[in-house]
C-alpha cells in the first residue's frame, strides 16, 4: 500500500478549500526535544494501543500537557495503554515515529485508529500538524481540522486529560 505522502496532505487542504499557515522547519521528533516558536498553540500526537494491541488511538493534546497513559485508558475505558511501536506506526499510518499526523489516517483504510481529542484543545484557535513530514508544520483553524477527519472518515472522541 502506497505511504501517505505530502502532496495527499496538501490535495486534502485544497479539495476542503482550507486556507493554512506553512511553517517550514528543522526535523521535529519530539515537542519536548524542539524548542522554537511555532505561531499558535501547538498539539502533540500520540499512537497508542491497548496492551493486546487490539485498539489503537491517536490521542491529541495540547504540547504543554502530559500524556498521563493510566489517565487517558481510564478515560477511554480501556485497559492498558502504551506507545505503538515504529512497525505498528508504519503498518498503521505509513509514517515514522515523529512524523505522526491526522493527515496519515488516509493509510487507515480499515479504520482501526480512534482519534481521540483532550477536551482542553482550543476548539475557536489553530492547530498545528505535519504533512506527512516532520520538516513542516501546517497551522489551521481547529475547525477545519475536523473537516479534514471527516474527510478521512475518522470522527473523533473528546476525553478530559
Amino acid at each position: 500500500m502506497e505511504k501517505p505522502t505530502e502532496e495527499q496532505a496538501y490535495t486534502i487542504l485544497e479539495e476542503l478549500r482550507i486556507n493554512y499557515q506553512r511553517v517550514d522547519h528543522e526535523a521535529i521528533y519530539s515537542v519536548r526535544s524542539y524548542n522554537a516558536d511555532l505561531p499558535g498553540p501547538q498539539v502533540k500526537n500520540l499512537l497508542l494501543k491497548t496492551k493486546k494491541g487490539k485498539e489503537y488511538y491517536l490521542v491529541i493534546l495540547p504540547d504543554e500537557k502530559a500524556a498521563d497513559l493510566k489517565l487517558i485508558a481510564t478515560q477511554l475505558d480501556s485497559g492498558r495503554l502504551s506507545f505503538a511501536s515504529e512497525e505498528e506506526l508504519d503498518a498503521l499510518m505509513g509514517v515514522p515515529a515523529g512524523s505522526v499526523t491526522p493527515f496519515a489516517l488516509t493509510f487507515d483504510k480499515q479504520k482501526r485508529i480512534q482519534v481521540v481529542i483532550d477536551e482542553s484543545v482550543d476548539h475557536d484557535d489553530t492547530v498545528g500538524f505535519h504533512p506527512n513530514i516532520n520538516t513542516t508544520t501546517l497551522m489551521i483553524a481547529f475547525q477545519d481540522f475536523i473537516k479534514v477527519l471527516e474527510k478521512v472518515e475518522h470522527k473523533p472522541i473528546y476525553v478530559q486529560i
